[in-house]
């Protein structure tokens, strides 16, 4: 008669600097470099093991995180390779995607002078309206009625 022991994981502990309060504690791994990435399985201690939870991978320059789903049927061994994969293709994308050049081709003006620009502007306006401070009134802001209709005063008789 054959008998089976099942033992339970020790996962190693998860440094959650980073992480989007919403996954804090609702994660298998987080890797933040390729070389976590290529480790996920030391980091589960088997290549066989199937975690439940999500694998998050966090690549400097990208939009956000991917969370990489095994739900207890994709091996440690192939959530490293979705994982490494992943992470090469973040990267990838951060370093095609250039901020300056996607302003000067969209027409505006460079990051350097924005701030000179916006003080100048204010300063022309606050001028401009210690020159005409009658014909050139302070703005206030207008809000939407709510209730979609109108209120009238009421009459006292």
């Amino acid at each position: 008669m054959a008998v089976a022991v099942h033992m339970g994981t020790r996962v190693a502990p998860i440094s959650w600097v980073g992480v989007p309060s919403q996954f804090v504690g609702k994660c298998s791994a987080v890797c933040r470099t390729a070389e976590e990435c290529e480790e996920l399985v030391r980091h589960f201690g088997s290549p066989d093991f199937a975690p439940f939870q999500p694998v998050m991978v966090i690549a400097p320059g990208a939009a956000a995180p991917t969370l990489i789903q095994g739900m207890g049927y994709a091996t440690a061994a192939e959530l490293r390779d979705c994982a490494v994969v992943a992470w090469h293709n973040l990267t990838e994308r951060a370093a095609l995607l250039d901020f300056d050049a996607a302003r000067e081709r969209s027409g505006l003006m460079r990051r350097e002078a924005v701030d000179a620009a916006t003080r100048e502007a204010l300063a022309q306006r606050i001028a401009q309206h210690k020159a005409n401070p009658v014909t050139d009134p302070a703005r206030q802001p207008k809000y939407p009625s709510t209730k979609r209709r109108n209120m009238y005063a009421e009459t006292v008789d």
